[in-house]
């Protein structure tokens, strides 16, 4: 059985000019990095493509877009114990990603705050259609403030048809 090597293993000490307690990258840490900036980057395209087509009232984009949006920000989730740790390493420094943090931060409270104002008015419609279809039931003739209307029908009562 061969012994199995960690990255821990691997780190060694920090070369002269750096800070002794600066951690020192593995070529698989600086793959994670560089990595994890490209998802960042395409996640919030992906959202800003999303909240564009929305405001342009291409509401299909929505479903379509779901999946790729779900295993971006999976895979950000995922991933993220593994960069966390350099946070403050000059290469995290370099490639700005606590800007880039802020700015995927923004495009997800952005694409979230349109969706939820995108369901309170389906549901809204969805509460006056369902008000609208009760008053008019088969059983019987409602008022407008939900009352049954009992007795002989006139002349000028008669059922809403239109929705």
């Amino acid at each position: 059985m061969t012994p199995r090597t960690f990255r821990f293993g691997q780190r060694g000490a920090a070369p002269e000019g750096e800070a002794p307690d600066q951690l020192v990258l593995t070529p698989q840490d600086e793959e994670n990095i560089h990595a994890y900036v490209a998802k960042i980057h395409d996640t919030i395209d992906v959202l800003n493509r999303e909240v564009q087509a929305i405001k342009a009232g291409n509401l299909d984009v929505v479903s379509a877009i779901f999946e790729e949006k779900s295993r971006a920000l999976k895979w950000l989730e995922l991933q993220t114990p593994l960069v966390e740790p350099f946070m403050d390493h000059p290469i995290m420094v370099e490639l700005e990603v606590k800007a880039q943090l802020k700015q995927l931060k923004g495009a997800i409270e952005e694409d979230s705050a349109i969706l939820s104002r995108m369901a309170v008015a389906a549901r809204t419609i969805l509460r006056e259609v369902k008000k609208i279809s009760n008053r008019n039931a088969l059983d019987g003739n409602y008022g407008k403030m939900g009352q049954r209307v009992s007795g002989v029908a006139d002349k000028n009562m008669h059922v809403d048809q239109k929705f």
